[in-house]
């Protein structure tokens, strides 16, 4: 596989968050380097408008999120949590809710390109993600316990769908930390690279999935976010689904490609 040029990093000084547009893929920086891209209140509003704006935006088909300075997100701003009362703790975990509802409902793939620690909400982070790539030498763990917390940001949602009960409970009351073999023959992350590529994978695979129909990328993470869901139920929602594809104009292009033996050009329409 040829990789695409190594995107230059947003100025240290910047934005908590800073986007850029290559292609058909919004790349999206967390960009709080000192505090290893910890994801503080500030930081998950500005990621939040981020992921709203290439969810909104046609041009935009894939996004990819990466943390500067070969960090992921060493989770959250723990500085930002003392003397929170009952009711700030819950304003600020709906406002949490609201960052992962934005992740898991985007009706675009978003790729998480993993350096360095993906640690608790870090980790909270990457897993909702519909594609994780880690680098060889990067970290997962969730330690909330030893704050007095419960692992958050949805990820005793979403872990446990990709590792299962047993393995999320046992990040969750051991502490521990695995490394990226490990955390992909889990299903932590769905590939492991040279360290210090993983951004550039990610985008690669971003361009790759660019080129199938936007649509269809949309539908597939739609059907999947059902399940669970009763065999009668799902089939009839695939039913629905398919019968929409059927009339688009990317169907009809794909149709033609097929036969005229060419490459389609998807519009998402």
């Amino acid at each position: 596989m040829t990789l695409p040029p190594m995107p230059q990093e947003p100025a240290q000084d910047g934005a908590l968050c800073v986007s850029e547009t290559l292609g058909a893929t919004s790349l999206i920086w967390l960009n709080q380097p000192q505090k290893r891209n910890a994801l503080s209140p500030e930081l998950r509003v500005t990621l939040l408008d981020e992921i709203r704006k290439a969810s909104e935006d046609d041009a935009i088909r894939v996004i990819v999120i990466a943390g500067t300075q070969g960090c992921f997100s060493a989770g959250g701003d723990i500085s930002t949590m003392k003397g929170i009362t009952a009711v700030a703790g819950r304003a600020r975990m709906q406002k949490a809710a609201d960052l992962m509802r934005a992740v898991i409902d985007c009706p675009k793939p978003i790729i998480a390109a993993v350096e360095g620690w993906s640690v608790g909400a870090g980790l909270s982070l990457s897993a909702a993600c519909d594609i994780a790539i880690s680098g060889r030498d990067a970290k997962y763990s969730l330690p909330f316990a030893k704050l007095g917390l419960m692992p958050d940001l949805a990820s005793l949602y979403t872990i446990p769908a990709r590792i299962g009960m047993g393995r999320t409970k046992w990040l969750a009351f051991t502490r521990r930390t695995i490394g990226a073999q490990q955390a992909m023959e889990w299903g932590l992350v769905e590939d492991v690279v040279d360290t210090g590529t993983a951004l550039q994978h990610a985008l690669a695979m971003a361009d790759e999935i660019a080129q199938g129909a936007p649509l269809t990328n949309t539908y597939t993470k739609q059907m999947l976010a059902r399940l669970p869901l009763p065999l009668p139920e799902f089939l009839a929602a695939e039913r629905d689904a398919q019968a929409i594809l059927y009339t688009s104009e990317d169907f009809a292009e794909g149709y033609a490609a097929f036969f005229e033996k060419r490459k389609p050009v998807f519009k998402g329409r």
